[in-house]
C-alpha cells in the first residue's frame, strides 16, 4: 500500500514538473514583453485547457494576472465557469484576487513555484477554505527557476530606472 502511494506521488511529481515547465514558458513570455514574469497553465487530466501570463501593463488592467487569464481561457474552452477536476500551475503564489477566482471556479489543485513573502496568502488560505472546498495546494515546484526569473526581471527594472537621464524626471 505504501509503495503504491509512493509510485503515484512520484508520477504526480513528474507531471507537476512537466506542467510547471509550461507555466515557466508563459512566464518567460511575460518577461520578454516587459511584464512581471508570472505564467499559469490549467490542466484537466492530461489536457491543457488554458494558459496565460501577466498582461497588467499591456492591458492597463489590474485583473490581467496570469491565473485570471488561464481561468478565462479554460472557461471559454469548456463553455462553463466550473473548472472541476482541474489543476492550476502557476510560477508564483496567487494573490488574494486570484485565490478568490480559484476558489469560485472550483479548481481542485494549485501547484505553484515561489511564495510571495509580502502577501503570505498561502498561510491565510490554507486555513480559510473549508476542508470540503479547499483546493489541494502544492508549493515549491520548480521554485528555483521561478525565483531566478523574478529576480532577473526586477534587477533589470531597478537598473533601468537608475539609467534614466535626469531631464526625463524634471530635474536639470
Amino acid at each position: 500500500m505504501i509503495l503504491q502511494k509512493q509510485i503515484v506521488e512520484k508520477g504526480k511529481l513528474e507531471v507537476d514538473y512537466y506542467f510547471m515547465g509550461l507555466a515557466l514558458q508563459k512566464a518567460r513570455e511575460a518577461f520578454d514583453n516587459g511584464e512581471v514574469p508570472v505564467g499559469a497553465v490549467i490542466v484537466q487530466g492530461d489536457r491543457i485547457l488554458g494558459s496565460g501570463y501577466n498582461l497588467v501593463e499591456a492591458r492597463r488592467d489590474i485583473t490581467a494576472h496570469a491565473e485570471m487569464e488561464a481561468i478565462r481561457h479554460s472557461q471559454l474552452l469548456l463553455g462553463d465557469w466550473r473548472l472541476d477536476s482541474t489543476t492550476l500551475y502557476v510560477t508564483k503564489e496567487p494573490c488574494m484576487m486570484c485565490w478568490g477566482a480559484i476558489f469560485l471556479s472550483r479548481i481542485e489543485r494549485v501547484v505553484f513555484g515561489i511564495s510571495d513573502p509580502k502577501q503570505q496568502n498561502f498561510s491565510f488560505f490554507k486555513d480559510f477554505f473549508s476542508e470540503k472546498k479547499k483546493p489541494l495546494i502544492v508549493p515549491g515546484v520548480r521554485s528555483e527557476e521561478s525565483l531566478e526569473l523574478i529576480r532577473k526581471f526586477f534587477f533589470i527594472l531597478r537598473n533601468k530606472k537608475r539609467e534614466l537621464p535626469l531631464r526625463n524626471i524634471g530635474i536639470s
